[in-house]
């Protein structure tokens, strides 16, 4: 069972190395999934995971918990992504929307697997939303894969609630226009 996050931030506060350590146990996962995803590349997602934690550990004293600790990791390492530029934007690397560094089509040759398409499209999505700009990818990937709510991704975002609604609508267009070759008006896009 982990600790609240008040209990974690009394021990991160008053400098408990041990806490820290947990803390990275207990979020790591969470900040390597999103560095792939917004990187394109999962094998640099530990390199950017590392540079997060360093991130959070010299921003601790400066948080007052006025969101999760969840929330805040997520933000810090959304913001570091973004900020230098470690984006997938335009490259034509795989992300694996399960796990990084996976390629599950490998293993699927046989025709008569009733999963072949299944995986064929999830794979196609995966390259796809790293193409995504930015803002949708962010938001796409934290809805529709993290779960999180419009409040929690708005509170990482720090844009509106509405806003974040713009940016999945925009975002599920931007991915029916590339899957199904629906056209989308470019002013819908912006």
């Amino acid at each position: 069972m982990h600790p609240t996050d008040a209990e974690m931030l009394w021990r991160l506060w008053r400098g408990d190395a041990q806490a820290f350590a947990e803390l990275v146990d207990q979020y790591k996962t969470m900040v390597v999934n999103l560095a792939a995803r917004m990187t394109g590349n999962p094998d640099s997602a530990e390199d950017v995971a590392q540079e997060v934690f360093l991130r959070v550990w010299k921003g601790l004293p400066s948080f007052r918990g006025e969101c999760k600790l969840s929330t805040w990791i997520y933000r810090i390492a959304l913001n570091h992504c973004i900020a230098e530029g470690k984006t997938a934007r335009g490259k034509a690397q795989h992300v694996s929307v399960d796990e990084p560094g996976i390629d599950r089509t490998a293993h699927v040759t046989d025709s008569d697997n009733p999963y072949a398409d299944e995986v064929v499209l999830k794979e196609r999505m995966s390259m796809l939303i790293a193409q995504m700009p930015d803002k949708y990818r962010a938001a796409v990937s934290m809805y529709y894969l993290k779960e999180l709510s419009y409040l929690e991704i708005a509170d990482v975002m720090r844009v509106p609630i509405g806003t974040v609604k713009s940016y999945l609508f925009r975002g599920k267009a931007w991915l029916r226009e590339r899957l199904l070759g629906q056209n989308v008006a470019k002013e819908d896009m912006l």
